[in-house]
């Protein structure tokens, strides 16, 4: 962050400000146009999971989401984080299901749930951790419905169709890149790294 940007929060112990986060920020009018700022709004920024809802854009937009019969629930677990908890591993699995994959098709990677008493009763049951535990399986499991839907507009089988979508060239992922690209007028030459 830069030494230019402003304190935007101070954390209070005992009434002394223990710690402080410096940031930027801009209010935008509905056409876009700046209304006002603080700090260095024009500088890049790596956005993380805050881009989620803009990566889920195809998953609306190809008709993945209609064609699969995704509810709001199950949408909304593509557009966001979650903590691994059975209530968003159960709708995570569900919108594989209606795409008629499983978990294994997602390609995210596995790792404990953050509620502890989520990571306690799998413990207790003698369970590991699966792709569907990750916080972003929700949004994978978008990018696989998306991918489903094109392997039948060409014909081919969706689970090997799939294999590989967080890759850069692969299909999926051209349609999230330009889905960003779009909505954020950046392409990814130009994202720090």
């Amino acid at each position: 962050m830069s030494a230019s940007n402003p304190d935007l929060v101070h954390a209070l112990r005992g009434g002394t400000v223990e710690t402080f986060h410096r940031g930027a920020l801009a209010i935008v009018d509905a056409d876009g146009t700046l209304v006002t700022s603080l700090g260095d709004v024009d500088r890049p920024i790596f956005s993380r999971s805050a881009c989620k809802l803009l990566q889920a854009l195809p998953l609306v937009a190809s008709g993945a989401a209609e064609a699969f019969g995704l509810d709001d629930a199950e949408l909304a677990m593509a557009c966001a984080s979650h903590s691994g908890e059975p209530a968003h591993v159960a709708t995570v699995a569900r919108v594989l299901a209606k795409a008629g994959l499983e978990g294994s098709a997602l390609e995210c990677g596995a790792h404990w749930p953050y509620a502890d008493s989520a990571i306690k009763s799998m413990a207790r049951a003698g369970e590991l951790p699966t792709a569907l535990h990750n916080n972003c399986s929700g949004k994978h499991a978008g990018f696989v419905c998306v991918g489903c839907l094109m392997a039948r507009a060409a014909g081919r089988e969706p689970a090997e169709f799939v294999r590989g979508y967080i890759w850069p060239d692969h299909p999926v992922m051209r349609e999230v890149t330009a889905a960003l690209a779009g909505a954020t007028g950046a392409g990814l030459a130009t994202a720090p790294g």
